[in-house]
């Protein structure tokens, strides 16, 4: 299992460089369309749609919201919705398994819709940004920071489950580490640009908790449908919303607040 892993790594690495680096705006909406197409299809899934047909029609439902956003330039006011939702999946998450209003088909479609509609146009938002570049490497570099600051603080120091019956391998030490080593980022990254280290900071807390939350808020649907990864696209990797669940949390309010701050 280490050589497709290892080889699918390096495919979304390159595509990640790619699109980043290489592709036009236009093309970068379709590229990002394709993404969600499939995780829409993922989540279908863990919505607790049987059918292929459901599944399929649920994905090329969200691409084509995502395309109708574009149309009427929507994509910055659907952001609004952003800290609602994830307060909300924030109250799923401490009050499971006793909340069970999220388990319904429909909560968990409409979820899913909203999470991967907001993703799309947060990216759409911030490759029309002169910045584009420099703006997409620090949250990459803020999702990956705090995926390894708290895997590695985790193993060394985790002790108190953050919430063990969703997630049991998450620890509060874990989050710790995943927060001091970004926010040790941020200050570096500070140093060298015209930004408010304060504001810096306070944008990347915000968007490592929030990618916390949706990494929580994904194991929770995965684990009430009886699933430990939402496909087997990617060799090794599971799915495609396994790769990029906490990004669908942390891109909708990272961009959200650059746009407050007018940075974006």
């Amino acid at each position: 299992m280490l050589l497709p892993r290892v080889l699918s790594a390096i495919v979304m690495a390159l595509l990640f460089i790619c699109a980043v680096f290489v592709l036009e705006p236009s093309s970068f909406q379709f590229a990002m369309g394709g993404v969600v197409l499939l995780a829409g299809w993922e989540w279908a899934r863990l919505s607790g749609l049987k059918r292929q047909q459901g599944r399929i029609s649920y994905a090329g439902l969200i691409v084509t919201l995502c395309y109708g956003a574009a149309l009427f330039e929507l994509q910055r006011v659907l952001l609004i919705v952003v800290p609602v939702l994830w307060l909300i999946a924030l109250f799923w998450v401490i009050s499971y398994p006793d909340e069970k209003g999220w388990q319904s088909r429909f909560a968990r479609m409409l979820f899913g819709l909203l999470v991967l509609l907001t993703t799309w146009c947060s990216l759409v938002v911030l490759r029309e940004s002169s910045d584009f570049v420099w703006w997409i490497l620090l949250l990459m570099g803020l999702i990956w920071g705090a995926d390894s600051g708290a895997y590695f603080s985790g193993k060394a120091f985790g002790k108190r489950k953050l919430a063990p019956a969703v997630s049991p391998g998450k620890s509060w030490e874990g989050v710790i580490g995943g927060v001091v080593l970004t926010q040790v980022g941020i200050a570096i990254f500070a140093v060298y640009s015209d930004f408010n280290w304060l504001a810096l900071s306070m944008l990347a807390l915000v968007t490592v908790m929030t990618s916390v939350l949706g990494d929580l808020t994904e194991s929770m649907f995965k684990r009430h449908e009886g699933v430990k990864d939402s496909s087997q696209l990617i060799p090794g990797h599971g799915g495609v919303m396994d790769r990029v669940d906490s990004l669908t949390s942390a891109a909708p309010i990272y961009v959200l607040l650059l746009c407050l701050v007018g940075w974006v």
